[in-house]
């Protein structure tokens, strides 16, 4: 079992449009994949309304009595407002999603979890038992501004509730790229220059700005099954860095 957490401290740079994708790929083969949605406002939820119900909400997660039946396809654990309880409880609550993650995320091939836009203990719980680690980034000043502080985030899990063992780090992925933006431009080279080759997405992917992406959430079906011409080049596009994705997974040992 493999779990990719889709993590990054503000909103609008693409996690949901990347976790719903990443669940319906893994998905594609037979395989079973839980989707986590620690989001409240439960977009990654909405998305995939037509997969399997796991429970009533993904705050089960955080109370000692989460039963998750596995099967073949996507199960969703919703997101709701009752994850916004969470942080009140801090002791009790991270402690009591590792255990509930232990008990039941092991009957299935992947968890892809989807995090709020700020941090809290839900993002620490989710790197907490994360195999691998993406941030979707957008290109603007303030993202950029933003990396330093997603590593730390990292390396403090990793220090304080992994007792040093490292999540992997898909990198940096540069999501509604636009590509005829000379500012963007400057700034992709920018990133380029300040991360390089050691955190970057591998291949140095990017997701560019694209109204099929958008049509798919709407629709909730995977881009590369709409038939129009933008949104085949869409998913095209999404899949290589998928199938990169899930190739890095695969070739990695799940969490202790």
């Amino acid at each position: 079992m493999k779990t990719l957490v889709i993590n990054n401290q503000k909103g609008g740079v693409g996690k949901t449009m990347l976790a719903v994708h990443a669940a319906w790929f893994l998905a594609e083969s037979g395989a079973r994949v839980l989707v986590i949605d620690l989001d409240p406002q439960a977009n990654a939820s909405y998305t995939l309304s037509n997969a399997r119900p796991g429970g009533s909400s993904a705050d089960l997660f955080f109370k000692p009595d989460v039963q998750v039946e596995p099967h073949p396809g996507v199960t969703i654990l919703a997101g709701d407002r009752e994850l916004d309880a969470v942080d009140a409880q801090l002791t009790r609550t991270v402690p009591a999603f590792r255990t509930a993650f232990d008990r039941v995320a092991g009957g299935f091939d992947y968890v892809v979890i989807d995090t709020p836009p700020t941090w809290s203990g839900r993002n620490y719980a989710a790197l907490m038992v994360a195999t691998s680690l993406i941030a979707p980034i957008d290109l603007e000043t303030y993202a950029l501004q933003g990396v330093k502080q997603l590593l730390a985030q990292k390396g403090s899990v990793e220090k304080a509730a992994r007792q040093g063992r490292p999540i992997d780090f898909l990198g940096l992925l540069p999501s509604r790229f636009q590509s005829q933006s000379p500012r963007q431009r400057d700034s992709l080279q920018a990133l380029l220059r300040q991360q390089g080759a050691r955190i970057m997405y591998p291949g140095q992917g990017v997701l560019t700005q694209r109204q099929g992406y958008a049509e798919a959430l709407d629709l909730r079906t995977p881009v590369w099954m709409i038939r129009k011409t933008a949104a085949q080049e869409a998913g095209r596009e999404i899949r290589r860095v998928l199938a990169t994705m899930k190739q890095r997974l695969d070739n990695l040992p799940g969490p202790a």
